[in-house]
């Protein structure tokens, strides 16, 4: 069965926890709300800092302050135990989970718990050995695609299928944490989808659901966004994260989304009927008119409710003659001419 078959809606909705940013207990926590809110998949990050890094790399963050990228990740390096902690907790609450390697050893980690699929970051878009070392495991990869260009993910994608692993999906990408509004060229899920034929969804790192909801209306079939229990606790990309009642809303409004487009097919629905009669309008008579007398467009009056005449055929009604006496009010009845 395809990746994207097992989910019976669409988008798929991933909650991107990280690594282990605070505590485990924090972590745990975490997995049982996001999968209480309605999340569809959890994602981590299995990584270790001496293959991540090399010495001397730095993090320089927006207020100029910068970091040990070895110390960072080495703060939130999952172990072994950690993992099959995930799991068991997943497992428990009734939600998949997957998880973004870094190197093969973080590969070879992941496949001792059978993994759904695999999740890269855009940081290895164009690490194509490491791509092609994931894609001969055979299982489905969702790619990000931030800070690159179209021949980027083009070579991406050749070694990916290349490899005979067609269970590809690309991830429209912006690597800011938060990524502003005016950034999020959601178009870009047009222009991938049309280049390499692939499912395309999006990893949405802005400050609330609107993108999410926009690029579901594009046809994105993954969403992808960070997750936070508290705002106060001030964890890793907090910033481009939502927090439980803000992720709760995210997922309902990106599964009405599908509801609310429709198929498209233009009818009367049994919701409208009603209003098709009260709503809609008939012929009325203006002033009152004698026995004989011809009709004319000013006698006519044009009212709710669509009980009589329609005002289509007043062209029909104008010129005829009355019946008999019409009193001004009346609705009109083609007995009556």
């Amino acid at each position: 069965m395809k990746f994207l078959d097992r989910f019976a809606h669409k988008p798929i909705v991933i909650a991107e926890l990280g690594g282990k940013y605070g505590s485990m207990e924090i972590l745990e926590e975490s997995i049982r709300v996001a999968a209480a809110a309605g999340t569809d998949l959890i994602k981590f990050q299995t990584f270790r800092a001496e293959t991540i890094a090399a010495p001397g790399a730095t993090f320089t963050f927006d207020d100029g302050s910068v970091v040990s990228q070895h110390d960072f990740f080495k703060a939130a390096e999952l172990t072994e135990e950690d993992h099959a902690r995930i799991d068991e907790i997943c497992r428990e609450v009734g939600v998949g989970w997957l998880s973004t390697p870094s190197h093969p050893d973080d590969v070879a980690l992941l496949e001792r718990f059978d993994p759904i699929a695999y999740k890269t970051g855009s940081d290895d878009l164009t690490n194509l050995p490491f791509l092609r070392h994931i894609a001969e495991r055979g299982r489905p990869m969702i790619v990000s695609t931030g800070m690159c260009t179209l021949a980027e993910v083009a070579a991406a994608v050749e070694t990916i299928l290349g490899t005979g692993n067609d269970q590809l999906i690309l991830l429209h990408c912006v690597v800011s944490y938060p990524s502003r509004i005016e950034d999020a060229n959601l178009r870009t899920i047009e222009t991938l989808r049309r280049a390499f034929g692939v499912p395309i969804g999006l990893s949405d790192h802005t400050t609330d659901e609107f993108t999410s909801v926009l690029a579901t209306t594009l046809g994105a079939c993954v969403i992808e966004k960070h997750f936070t229990l508290d705002y106060d606790l001030k964890l890793p990309d907090h910033q481009a994260s939502l927090d439980p009642p803000r992720w709760r809303k995210l997922v309902e409004r990106v599964r009405a989304v599908g509801p609310a487009m429709g198929d498209g097919v233009k009818r009367v629905l049994g919701t409208e009927e009603k209003w098709r009669k009260a709503a809609r309008k008939s012929l009325f008579v203006a002033r009152d008119i004698a026995p004989g007398e011809c009709i004319t467009a000013d006698d006519i009056a044009i009212r709710r409710p669509a009980d009589g005449i329609h005002p289509h055929h007043l062209d029909l009604v104008v010129g005829r003659a009355a019946r008999t006496r019409i009193e001004a009010g009346t609705l009109l009845d083609w007995s009556m001419v």
